[in-house]
C-alpha cells in the first residue's frame, strides 16, 4: 500500500549525546527542561535556529513517550538510567525516534531489505525505497539526510565512502525494557497486533539489534507472550 502523505516531522539531526543526556534528566527529575537541551545542542549544531530547532524535537520525543520513559523508571527503579549499557541507550533512543518519527523506522526496514540482498547499498537506492512510502518530495529527502547520520552515530549502519552504506555490528541489548521496547516498537510501527517468536530473527527491524543476552521466556513491561498452534508462540502489545 501507498502511504504518501504521512506524517514526517523530522528534517533536523539529532545527536545522541543530547537526546541520551536528556533523557537522562528526564528519568532522574521527570523534567522536559527545553534550556538545558537548547544548552546541549548548541555543543553539536551550529547557529542557534538550528540548534533551537533540534532541541524542539528532541522536547517531542520526551513528552511523546513519557509513557515509556515513566515505565523506564519503574523498571530500573534500583538502576540508575547511565548504568544501562552504550548499546542499550542507543537501541533506547532509536526506539524512541522511530516512535515518535515512523519514517525512522521504515528508513531502517528498507536498508535492512536491501542489506540482506547486497552487502553495501547506495544513497539512491535508499531514497527510492522510502519515497515509494512516503512520495517524492523535497521534504522526503531532507528527512533522509537528517536521519542517515543519526542512524550512523547510533550504531545501525556505517558509511563506507560518500553515499555508499553497509551494516554495523548489532546492538546487543542487555536490558530487560530495552529488549521488549525493541519487540514493541516493531509490533507497532509494522501495523501488526503481533509477532512469531520466530520471527524475531528474521523481521528486517531486528537486523540492527542482538537480544540473545536476554531471557525472554518471561515479558514483564511492554509484551505479553501467548501461546499458538505452530513455532514457540506469539508476542503482542
Amino acid at each position: 500500500m501507498n502511504n504518501q502523505g504521512k506524517y514526517i516531522g523530522l528534517n533536523q539531526r539529532i545527536p545522541f549525546e543530547v537526546l541520551d543526556a536528556a533523557i537522562n534528566l528526564y528519568i532522574d527529575s521527570s523534567v522536559i527542561d527545553k534550556g538545558y537541551v537548547l544548552q546541549r545542542m548548541q555543543d553539536f549544531t551550529t547557529g542557534y535556529n538550528r540548534a533551537n530547532k533540534a532541541a524542539k524535537y528532541v522536547v517531542q520525543i520526551l513528552r511523546r513517550q513519557a509513557t515509556l520513559l515513566g515505565q523506564l523508571k519503574k523498571a530500573g527503579k534500583n538502576t540508575p538510567y547511565n548504568a544501562l549499557t552504550v548499546d542499550d541507550r542507543k537501541a533506547l533512543c532509536l526506539c524512541l525516534i522511530s516512535l515518535t518519527y515512523p519514517i525512522t523506522y521504515d528508513l531502517l526496514v528498507a536498508l535492512s531489505q536491501g542489506l540482506k540482498v547486497q552487502p553495501q547499498i547506495n544513497k539512491k537506492f535508499i531514497s527510492e525505497k522510502v519515497m515509494s512510502i512516503y512520495g517524492s518530495n523535497r521534504t522526503v529527502d531532507v528527512a533522509i539526510d537528517a536521519l542517515l547520520p543519526m542512524i550512523i552515530e547510533l550504531n545501525t549502519i556505517k558509511r563506507d565512502k560518500v553515499s555508499i552504506y553497509s551494516l554495523s555490528a548489532k546492538l546487543i541489548s542487555r536490558s530487560k525494557f530495552v529488549s521488549e521496547l525493541i519487540i514493541y516498537t516493531d509490533i507497532k510501527l509494522s501495523n501488526s497486533k503481533s509477532i512469531l517468536t520466530d520471527d524475531l530473527n528474521f523481521k528486517p527491524w531486528f537486523s540492527f539489534f542482538d537480544l540473545s543476552p536476554i531471557n525472554n521466556d518471561n515479558y514483564l513491561w511492554l509484551i505479553t507472550k501467548k501461546d499458538s498452534a505452530v513455532g514457540k508462540g506469539y508476542l503482542t502489545i
